[in-house]
């Protein structure tokens, strides 16, 4: 059966539904197959170029480089760019293929556009996990995405901090002047919250009533601090009568859990709300 396949492998490879590259053990393009027309490219344009050139910057190589040398296939999620600068989310399949000494010959990949199911997704997560009043995230997917965070930065070794805080005489406020001027003024911080974090980077949350949580990721050079300073600062620059924020700033170390880490950030919003300076870290 496989005799009678073989003189249509070239058509197979050239125009099945995916897009089907043969690499280098440098990532190099060796062959690549006409479903990248669909992308604006010419296959015969990309041969000889690096890969990642056909990938957003954050993609540096570096599970290349382990496919390479441990020799095992691997399968992740990559950022595709289109020649129109347009990004599509593909999963991306990488197997090695080596000669009867083990050294590897060449990388056959694929990349299979999943724009469509990402944006599925992320609109499955909206509707379960978005808070609509301030259009953050909610309580719900706060454990389940620090957790990932905190994964990634122990990971990565980078330093991961939170953010908590809450809006100082909220409750008289809202005994005073109803709780549409209450919902107002959290949809107002919402705003300020979403505007003051690194879009893509760090994730806010409403905790609960008039608390909220922000995940700092990247969390050295004290941009922490920074970035609770500026939310302080434009939300003082609402000018509500008696209203302040006092906030908590507490940094992940040692395995000490997800609960500790929040336990130890919400004590320092309750010492911040007893000093001159609001925020405490």
């Amino acid at each position: 059966m496989l005799e009678n396949i073989l003189p249509y492998i070239d058509k197979i490879l050239r125009y099945t539904n995916e897009i089907f590259i043969i690499k280098d053990n440098e990532n190099n393009i060796l062959f690549i197959n006409d479903k990248i027309k669909d992308y604006g490219y010419q296959p015969e344009s990309l041969a000889g170029k690096n890969y990642l050139t056909l990938l957003s910057p954050k993609h540096k190589g570096k599970r290349f480089k382990e496919i390479v040398n441990n020799k095992k296939a691997l399968n992740y999620e990559v950022e595709f760019i289109k020649k129109n600068g347009g990004i599509v989310n593909a999963l991306a399949t990488n197997s090695p293929v080596s000669d009867k000494d083990g050294n590897i010959l060449f990388v056959v990949s694929t990349l299979a556009d999943i724009t469509s199911y990402k944006q599925l997704q992320k609109k499955l997560t909206e509707s379960t996990y978005m808070d609509y009043l301030t259009g953050l995230y909610n309580v719900r997917y706060l454990y389940k995405r620090l957790s990932e965070e905190l994964n990634r930065g122990k990971r990565k070794k980078e330093d991961i901090a939170i953010i908590m805080f809450d809006i100082d005489n909220f409750k008289k406020f809202n005994d005073s002047y109803g709780h549409e001027k209450g919902n107002s003024l959290l949809k107002r911080l919402g705003t300020i919250i979403r505007k003051n974090i690194r879009k893509g980077v760090d994730f806010g949350f409403r905790f609960g009533g008039d608390e909220f949580l922000i995940i700092v990721n990247q969390a050295g050079d004290n941009i922490a601090y920074e970035i609770a300073s500026r939310i302080r600062e434009s939300f003082l620059n609402l000018n509500y009568e008696n209203l302040d924020i006092s906030m908590g700033i507490e940094y992940y170390f040692n395995n000490s859990g997800i609960k500790n880490l929040i336990a130890r950030a919400d004590k320092k919003v309750y010492m911040a709300k007893k000093s001159n300076d609001k925020i405490v870290k």
